[in-house]
């Protein structure tokens, strides 16, 4: 078996149908699906278990107690067959042909990553726009010696790779239990590990951009991201390559940012000082020398001011800057 597709499902039941049919009408058969249902509630479960019944060469469907998407994920990956694993949002879909395209993929050169390109698209399927794998543009292979800042420039999104399964097994790379941003946690880590990353601009993923899906309450775990940022500069420290600290940097100031960015939308925007507090507290440790801000990340330039403001302790006055940039969509979420 070449590719194992794993779908954690919970609580899809209005998307699910066109998730799977996707995966039906595939060019080529030669795949296998992983259905790992994470204690679904709603009939997500039954739509998966006739999907099974009724194309059982292509689909497993396995159920396991509500353990969060990096549990589900990790379970596929504990059962999948595949030399490569990819992994499909239940509430997303994928283009007709995909597989076929990434097996020829394969087939033109041995790689260990293949990142491809993807398609946002409104809840009923409406383009918004095209979102290529790498924000330099890049296209054919890389390793992350021979490219600078190959990693921060690559989307951290699980959904648009093909990775070699041996990534994982063979370094015990799981994707952390209990965190948001669990694709950050794990992909950096994916991409030092692999010899060779592919990429190409075929748009084979359908991303579905849910209004509801973006969290408008404030919650504290949205100040995961510097947990995971810290597990990410550990793993570099004990793994070090050149161009490390500028992936690092990069992720602190555009993750910052993004941050800031998410949380303008909460109704409760008015948030505790402790959460400017701790955002300072962290750019501050991160950023001993200011200087790197500006010449040590590929950030984009207002970005790096951001971040500098921040250093100053002036985060109210960033958020505001935040805020009105997000509704006037100059910041996108």
């Amino acid at each position: 078996m070449l590719v194992s597709l794993i779908v954690p499902i919970y609580n899809v039941e209005k998307y699910l149908n066109e998730c799977l049919d996707s995966l039906v009408h595939q060019s080529d058969e030669n795949f296998e699906v992983i259905l790992v249902d994470d204690g679904s509630t709603d009939t997500s479960g039954d739509i998966a278990k006739q999907f099974e019944r009724e194309h059982a060469e292509i689909f497993r469907y396995y159920y396991k107690e509500n353990g969060g998407l990096s549990d589900a994920r990790n379970y596929g990956l504990s059962v999948a067959k595949g030399k490569y694993v990819a992994f499909l949002d239940s509430d997303d879909y994928l283009a007709k042909g995909t597989i076929e395209v990434l097996k020829k993929q394969l087939a033109t050169e041995a790689v260990d990553i293949i990142c491809f390109g993807m398609r946002e698209v409104t809840e009923v399927g409406e383009h918004i726009r095209f979102i290529h794998p790498n924000a330099k543009g890049l296209t054919g292979t890389y390793s992350v010696t021979q490219q600078e800042g190959l990693i921060s420039s690559s989307l951290p999104n699980a959904c648009n790779k093909l990775i070699k399964a041996s990534l994982f097994r063979e370094h015990n790379i799981k994707f952390p239990i209990g965190l948001w941003y669990e694709d950050l946690g794990t992909l950096p880590k994916l991409f030092f590990l692999a010899d060779k990353i592919t990429f190409i601009e075929t748009p084979c993923y359908f991303y579905r951009h849910r209004e509801g899906a973006i969290t408008k309450t404030y919650s504290d775990k949205v100040m995961d991201i510097y947990q995971v940022l810290a597990e990410l500069r550990a793993f570099f420290q004990n793994n070090p390559y050149s161009s490390s600290d500028i992936d690092l940097n990069t992720w602190y100031i555009n993750l910052t940012v993004i941050t800031l960015a998410r949380l303008s939308l909460c109704k409760n925007f008015e948030l505790p000082d402790y959460v400017d507090r701790k955002i300072e507290r962290e750019i501050l440790q991160h950023f001993r020398h200011v200087f790197d801000i500006y010449t040590r990340a590929n950030s984009k330039k207002r970005y790096k001011i951001f971040v500098f403001l921040i250093r100053l302790r002036a985060t109210k006055l960033v958020r505001k800057i935040i805020e009105f940039l997000v509704r006037r969509k100059a910041i996108r979420v």
